[in-house]
């Protein structure tokens, strides 16, 4: 397999050798059903709760407040579907929210509720002016996205949050924090969040994980019915070896907060300074943004053909939501104001805190890349 420098971690991540080594014990050895009752099976229960407990203390919370379920995509239509809201009240969302909570807001939408977008800035980052113009006591709940998953712009959820109980004091107020969970601090009982949503195999995990927070007080039914697995909340067998290396990978990550800064500090500020030289190319990620993540937007050439043509040169890069990529979508370009040109050229790159990265060498073959493909390719 050829050599490459893998720039896509907002994407996914390689799992760490640590959470693969505790995935392949609840694979083989420990592979029993924590649902039954005789010794071994109870011994897996006591492992999950652990594990909970090990994610619960990095977000400062009581153990029973998560739930475990298959992803963030998950966890996120648990909180906008399963929670409580009078019929045709109104939710907000940003308009650059993950297709996860937009995609369940038009769903929403179509079922009679009002549904309304938060303007965001260039940048990504919820315009808090024209958030308080949205809020009125016929809103039932908020979702906010923690970190914007293209840009890397970083909610003020605290003070989103505050504005918004002081307006509808009954509302709910939900976050996807799929971007920022053990890539910035997050405390939630800080933070003042109803519900919260994570994923495994964004930090370093196996796919198949993800957990909702939800606070004490809050009523949530369940979006999958079973068993009673997951305090009722999510039945179906508790999906151990993911579970298992979630916790060990989410404890790393915790670990490695403060080198995933430096890092993302030295790398994009060297390729902040290289690619400023550009013409034609704007940074979408302000410099207060979170650690892993830098997006750009350049015009008249394709971020999907630069991003093929980096990749012949060894580096994976990715432009913007894995999920949203194959659709083509230009509901995120549109959101941040991106004019004529500039649309269809976004390049997002992200890092991990545990992967060496030469921001020199990396500047050095994207610019050469963009001055080939600036020569044939015009939209």
């Amino acid at each position: 397999m050829k050599e490459y420098v893998y720039l896509d971690n907002a994407a996914t991540t390689k799992v760490l050798d640590a959470a693969a080594e505790v995935t392949e014990k609840y694979l083989k050895s420990q592979f029993f059903n924590p649902s039954a009752l005789y010794q071994n099976a109870i011994n897996v229960a006591r492992d999950i709760k652990t594990a909970r407990n090990t994610i619960a203390r990095i977000l400062g919370v009581e153990e029973n407040t998560l739930i475990f379920l298959s992803s963030g995509s998950e966890s996120d239509n648990q909180a906008l579907f399963c929670t409580h809201k009078r019929p045709h009240s109104r939710i907000i969302i940003s308009a650059t929210e993950h297709s996860a909570v937009y995609n369940s807001a038009m769903e929403l939408k179509q079922r009679g509720f009002d549904v309304v977008e938060a303007p965001t800035d260039r940048n990504g980052k919820v315009i808090e002016e024209d958030f308080v113009k949205l809020l009125n006591d016929n809103v039932s709940m908020v979702s906010i996205m923690h970190v914007n998953n293209v840009t890397g712009a970083i909610n003020d959820i605290k003070r989103l949050v505050e504005l918004t109980k002081e307006s509808c004091p009954t509302a709910l107020f939900h976050s996807d924090g799929v971007q920022a969970f053990c890539k910035i601090p997050v405390k939630l009982k800080a933070l003042g969040v109803d519900l919260y949503s994570a994923s495994s195999h964004k930090v370093g995990a196996p796919k198949g994980s993800g957990f909702l927070y939800v606070k004490k007080g809050v009523n949530v039914s369940p979006l999958i019915y079973g068993g009673g697995q997951e305090r009722g909340l999510r039945s179906s067998t508790e999906n151990v070896p993911a579970i298992m290396g979630f916790a060990t990978a989410s404890q790393i990550a915790y670990e490695n907060m403060n080198i995933l800064k430096e890092k993302g500090n030295e790398f994009f500020g060297t390729l902040r300074e290289k690619l400023s030289q550009i013409e034609d190319m704007e940074f979408l990620t302000s410099e207060n943004s979170a650690p892993h993540i830098l997006a750009l937007a350049f015009k008249n050439v394709r971020g999907e053909v630069l991003m093929h043509s980096l990749e012949e040169y060894g580096y994976i890069t990715g432009i913007g939501s894995a999920c949203s990529s194959k659709k083509g979508t230009a509901r995120i370009p549109a959101a941040l104001g991106l004019s004529d040109g500039y649309q269809d050229g976004i390049l997002r790159i992200s890092i991990n805190p545990y992967d060496e990265y030469d921001a020199n060498q990396f500047a050095e073959k994207m610019i050469e890349c963009y001055n080939l493909l600036k020569k044939y390719i015009r939209v």
